[in-house]
């Protein structure tokens, strides 16, 4: 597959979940609910609309996505998307603008990781689109992303997700005093934030990240010159199905240090 295939891919799946937002009002609507996650009718009209978008095509993948977990569209695949439907579906039903497709493309069919992702793309609700392929660099709306210049900081803007688990590293807390928290909604977006410059960092202590919420955006902050470590600062080898990940983002290693250093966990 072309990058370009899988843009066209992403694309008509945020044009479904748009038009399908508009169209019905029960569009949020809960069809399962699960401990961590929940599908909502939007959702499902997403990965039909990928379903869709590759029978179209006569491609034939398999597919570990959120909703559906692992499946096959086709007899025999031969190759992987790893695919986030909706990232940042409570936004879309709270009618916040920020949410969008992530599609991470490897040519292996059966153990994957995190290093074998060779294509990604992400489409969010404003009609932009981020994508990178391997060694080629990340782009946003067909311009290589090389950092936005803006007048200086007081502080470092960094994204933090620390909230609903029981525990909050005690370093998070001191660490929160020398930067600017934001907490946008969609990590996938988020982290594409942190490889056009809009933040200068991501922090998940959570330990709830799986790899359909990441794979696509942590090529996107790679090939943009950035860094995506755990909490302990080791690179990301999980395979496409991994659960329960906490991470540090930055495009800083001076400040990737720093969140290292601080957390300590």
């Amino acid at each position: 597959m072309e990058i370009e295939t899988l843009i066209e891919i992403g694309v008509e799946m945020r044009d479904v979940i748009s038009s399908f937002i508009e169209e019905n009002e029960d569009y949020g609507e809960m069809l399962v609910q699960r401990p961590k996650d929940i599908t909502r009718k939007m959702d499902m009209a997403a990965e039909n609309a990928l379903d869709n978008a590759l029978v179209a095509r006569g491609l034939c993948a398999r597919i570990i996505s959120e909703e559906l977990g692992d499946r096959i569209v086709g007899k025999h695949p031969d190759f992987m998307l790893v695919v986030d439907p909706i990232d940042g579906s409570t936004n879309a039903t709270c009618g916040i603008p920020f949410f969008c497709t992530s599609l991470a493309y490897t040519d292996k069919t059966e153990i994957a990781t995190f290093d074998d992702i060779s294509m990604a793309v992400i489409c969010d609700i404003q009609g932009n689109t981020y994508c990178a392929e391997k060694g080629k660099g990340a782009f946003l709306n067909e311009k290589q992303m090389r950092g936005k210049k803006r007048g200086a900081r007081p502080k470092p803007v960094v994204s933090v997700y620390s909230y609903g688990v029981p525990h909050i590293p005690e370093g998070l807390i001191e660490f929160e005093k020398s930067i600017i928290v934001r907490a946008l909604g969609s990590i996938a977006l988020d982290m594409c934030f942190v490889a056009d410059g809009t933040l200068d960092g991501l922090i998940d202590t959570r330990g709830l990240v799986s790899g359909y919420d990441i794979m696509a955006s942590a090529l996107i902050l790679k090939e943009s010159g950035g860094t995506l470590t755990d909490l302990q600062g080791n690179n990301l080898t999980n395979n496409v199905q991994v659960t329960g990940l906490s991470i540090a983002g930055t495009k800083n290693s001076e400040l990737h240090e720093k969140i290292i250093r601080m957390l300590d966990v």
